[in-house]
């Protein structure tokens, strides 16, 4: 495509409420020449929606359907329609979506384990993308890594507050891992903020390790942190903490954001290195029970170097969709 075409059209297909990633997108789209209409990917919209799309209840592909055929297909074109996550999406709909549409293209930015969905349907779009590695593979389609938001210059200085930032929502084996983390490494200063989303995820994670959750619920709160903390939090660290989910393999926005900041990582996602963004010089991989001396000699050499690597915007991003 020629950014400089006229009245190119696209039909956007996206969770709504999913932080920012509508505005990032539509905006990235818009500055490419598109002319962009906007459609959540399930109905009904909303808290309901979102239990039906979890539970894969059959009426809400058949609400998503009619809606979106009615509101968005009918009487209309479009050059492309781009789809992102689409839990509400069906083979019939993308097969009435192909009566209006010249090109469709969708991408699972979650992994199949947790977004099952697109199973149904993605052979059926002209081209269908994956941010996890292991999906990738497993179902021979493409992975097409995410980005930084951020499209700023690089700081020519990097000002460093804390030696180790970890700012994550409590799920899985998060406390044993920065507990762990901590005990090696022993940074000076840090700045770390593990959300605890309701009462129900208190009481389990609570129960699942009462020492460790009493050790650390000085770090431990019921408000998420705001965007422009969490992102000041990542900039002002010499390293910070990327913790993957065992059923998910994409490398995940706070990677990509930390790298355009100088920000170093450490994570125990193994596929970090399958992306050229990503090497010894700013990332150092460690999972529970691998050897204690390695991570604390890695984080000690890496940690006043400057890394080479390249970044990656939402530009990069469009532009790999589109292709």
């Amino acid at each position: 495509m020629n950014d400089m075409d006229p009245a190119k059209t696209c039909l956007l297909i996206i969770p709504k409420k999913f932080y920012s990633f509508e505005k990032i997108i539509g905006d990235a789209l818009k500055a490419k020449g598109y002319e962009v209409t906007v459609s959540n990917d399930e109905y009904p919209e909303g808290t309901l929606g979102k239990i039906m799309g979890k539970l894969q209840l059959p009426i809400l592909s058949n609400i998503t359907y009619k809606t979106i055929s009615e509101n968005y297909l009918k009487n209309k074109t479009y050059d492309v329609a781009l789809i992102f996550k689409g839990r509400g999406i069906s083979e019939k709909l993308i097969a009435e979506m192909k009566r209006s549409v010249k090109r469709i293209v969708a991408y699972n930015w979650d992994s199949f384990k947790y977004n099952p969905g697109p199973l149904k349907w993605y052979k059926s779009v002209s081209k269908y993308y994956t941010f996890d590695y292991n999906d990738a593979d497993n179902y021979n389609i493409p992975s097409l890594a995410l980005f930084t938001s951020s499209t700023a210059p690089v700081a020519a200085e990097k000002e460093i507050k804390y030696d180790l930032s970890y700012v994550v929502r409590n799920h899985s084996e998060r406390l044993l891992y920065i507990d762990k983390v901590l005990n090696i490494l022993k940074p000076e200063n840090v700045f770390i903020y593990i959300y605890e989303m309701n009462i129900f995820t208190l009481v389990a994670n609570f129960i699942k390790n009462p020492r460790l959750y009493l050790k650390l619920k000085k770090y431990i709160f019921n408000k998420p942190l705001s965007y422009s903390n969490y992102t000041d939090a990542i900039k002002y660290s010499r390293f910070t903490i990327d913790y993957a989910h065992s059923d998910q393999t994409g490398i995940t926005m706070r990677c990509f954001e930390a790298n355009k900041m100088g920000t170093k990582l450490i994570t125990n996602n193994m596929y970090m290195k399958r992306s050229d963004c990503f090497n010894s010089s700013n990332t150092i991989i460690y999972n529970l029970g691998d050897d204690e001396a390695k991570l604390l000699n890695d984080y000690q050499n890496i940690g006043n170097i400057r890394s080479l690597v390249k970044n990656r915007d939402i530009n990069d991003f469009i532009d790999d969709f589109l292709k």
